[in-house]
């Protein structure tokens, strides 16, 4: 098209794109790993109640580990699992907010 130019992104623009795309994966697999060593740990819990969790970890991948950690995870102190969900989210916000600002021209 005549008037129109296509600019390459930035070094900086690059990078906040690879971690918006790398930094769910990686929240996924920490939440995840988490819960299921939790949930490896306790031998209170009946082998369906097992399972049920395990299901829900895998089959809703961010909805079941959170769930997990706050409503059921007894092994890591709630402190600690308010701070690894709320800071991952926090993170992810601030990344996917810096890259909108880095586009913006």
């Amino acid at each position: 098209m005549p008037g129109s130019s296509v600019s390459s992104p930035s070094l900086l623009q690059m990078l906040l794109g690879l971690y918006g795309y790398l930094l769910p994966v990686l929240l996924y697999v920490l939440w995840s790993t988490l819960a299921l060593w939790d949930i490896g740990r306790r031998t209170e819990l009946s082998a369906g109640k097992v399972w049920v969790w395990v299901l829900a970890i895998f089959l809703l991948p961010f909805v079941g580990p959170v769930a997990y950690l706050l409503l059921a995870g007894k092994s890591v102190p709630q402190r600690s699992r308010v701070v690894l969900i709320g800071g991952g989210a926090a993170a992810y916000v601030l990344v996917l907010v810096a890259a909108a600002l880095s586009g913006a021209n």
